[in-house]
């Protein structure tokens, strides 16, 4: 299904991102000649949005954003920065006991748990002979993700 989605996708750009798709082709997409330099397996990420399962970056970056925002400066001293790390493993260790407590802790804003449940009823409705239906939709879905930025 990877070959024939990105194909599908190809066919939306125009001629200016040629060189875009050439690289993501030779870095991700399998090709008659050779393999790509990154195995699907490694960055095809539907397996754990079907098992709910975090997607890799997006809990990293959501836990460093929110950790620059309590840092609160750009360049701490060791002491300030030091101090800031204890907070975060308390606060970690907090949440840890909640959880095993069975209690629910708000991980994520409201704009994002929308857009993950909304991705997860994708991935488990995904019918392959309906691809190109179902890359317009994860598209819209990530359209209205980028407008909880704005």
């Amino acid at each position: 299904q990877i070959i024939i989605g990105f194909n599908l996708i190809c066919d939306q750009f125009d001629d200016d991102a040629d060189d875009l798709l050439e690289y993501f082709e030779k870095i991700c997409i399998e090709t008659d000649r050779k393999k790509p330099k990154f195995d699907h397996r490694l960055w095809n990420i539907h397996d754990r949005v079907v098992a709910t399962v975090p997607r890799p970056n997006n809990t990293v970056e959501g836990w460093h954003n929110a950790f620059a925002d309590r840092v609160e400066i750009s360049h701490p001293t060791i002491v300030k920065l030091g101090e800031k790390i204890r907070r975060e493993q308390s606060k970690c260790q907090v949440d840890m006991t909640k959880i095993l407590q069975s209690h629910d802790i708000k991980t994520k804003k409201a704009c994002y748990r929308k857009l993950d449940e909304h991705i997860t009823r994708l991935a488990n409705s995904f019918d392959p002979t309906q691809l190109d239906q179902f890359l317009k939709n994860m598209a819209a879905n990530i359209t209205l993700w980028v407008f909880c930025f704005l």
